[in-house]
């Protein structure tokens, strides 16, 4: 048989295997479980700050594990059988759950550092969009209505219905991107496409594309003449007295290094309103201000219909409209209920669907979390 004669059936496999699919009752469920294989063997290309894909991450300083005490590390004895199945079952290499300011449960793999280890992956647009709230609050930007062109003027656009920071917060910019630029950028180099190239189409629905959080950087990096680990350096790690953590400088969509307990403080600004680091009418912005795509599959509720997206925080758990979440490849999550005031990190990997004795056979892949949430 001919390589041409071969390959031709290996595709037309493929085309019926596809239809097979969109026809099957059991489609969202096929589909929802490819996404997440696809997540599983995504997230451990670039999980480790070592990857081949990957540029060396630049130091963001703060404190060290040496000065931490053990007030400060809050460590608990406190045993949770569920959790701890859930942890050996689910890949997870760092999981802390904090009720009311006090930790009630920690727990890290040998290989995790604390979870600095772990690329914590899109969880870094978070800290962009809380970024672009601190420069509001000075004054540096007016709005996040405000069009992009007043802060990136390589970019060219029409005077009506430019595109917006809002619309990059929301992945609603109809931006036309290239993967050769996240390639580039992951890689330490600034975009291939010139900014003056880039484009937008005028649909401006929907539609997840880690360039735009790019340009949010850019915007933040412009306005402040510093580099994404100094300004997340000086207003949110020094503020907030978090341990050292570093990023990779040219994404802004990906690839920060830091502890849980570093994130977990992240997840405590949306439970305190009185921070002094950004203010809480931007806080709720972020959770408020969403969007509710047709089709969007999300890890942590494992579909892909009725998931709300905000300035990269999450909303859709059944039955919990009050919970909200922080997400990253590979199953990075901050789960906040401010209801009952929990915070959860989790940092890790996803198990492929081939390990029999995981959690991906379980019909949530998060069910123990949302337990201890409530």
């Amino acid at each position: 048989m001919s390589s041409k004669i071969l390959w031709l059936k290996i595709i037309i496999g493929i085309a019926l295997a596809v239809v097979l699919i969109m026809a099957s009752p059991f489609k969202t469920a096929i589909l929802g479980s490819a996404s997440l294989e696809a997540n599983a063997h995504l997230n451990n290309l670039i999980t480790s700050s070592d990857s081949f894909l990957l540029s060396a991450p630049v130091a963001i300083a703060g404190r060290t594990s040496e000065e931490n005490g053990e007030d400060i590390f809050r460590k608990t004895s406190v045993v949770n059988e569920s959790l701890d199945a859930w942890f050996d079952r689910s890949q997870t290499q760092a999981l802390i759950v904090q009720k009311k300011g006090r930790i009630i449960y920690q727990r890290y793999s040998p290989d995790a550092d604390d979870g600095r280890r772990v690329n914590a992956m899109s969880m870094t647009k978070a800290i962009v969009a809380i970024l672009i709230g601190i420069a509001i609050d000075e004054g540096l930007i007016n709005s996040e209505t405000d069009s992009i062109s007043q802060y990136l003027p390589q970019i060219t656009q029409p005077s009506e219905n430019p595109v917006t920071l809002r619309d990059l917060l929301r992945h609603t910019s109809g931006i036309e991107s290239a993967s050769k630029d996240i390639t580039a950028t992951l890689k330490g180099n600034s975009l291939i496409t010139p900014l003056s190239e880039i484009s937008f189409n005028d649909e401006r629905l929907f539609r997840y594309d880690n360039i735009n959080y790019h340009l949010l950087s850019l915007v933040l990096t412009n306005i402040y003449k510093q580099p994404l680990n100094q300004l997340i350096e000086n207003k949110l790690w020094q503020p907030l007295t978090l341990e050292e953590a570093s990023v990779i400088n040219t994404a802004g969509y990906c690839c920060m290094f830091a502890t849980a307990r570093s994130w977990l403080e992240i997840g405590d600004l949306f439970l305190d309103p009185k921070n002094d680091v950004v203010s809480s009418l931007w806080l709720e912005k972020m959770v408020k201000d969403s969007v509710i795509p047709e089709w969007f599959f999300v890890q942590a509720t494992g579909k892909s219909a009725g998931n709300s997206y905000g300035y990269h925080i999450y909303r859709g758990l059944p039955n919990t409209p009050e919970v909200f979440w922080i997400e990253g490849m590979g199953l990075q999550l901050i789960i906040v209920n401010p209801q009952t005031e929990t915070v959860i990190v989790r940092l890790g990997g996803i198990p492929s669907i081939l390990n029999v004795f995981s959690n991906r056979h379980e019909k949530s892949i998060i069910a123990p979390l949302l337990n201890v949430l409530m």
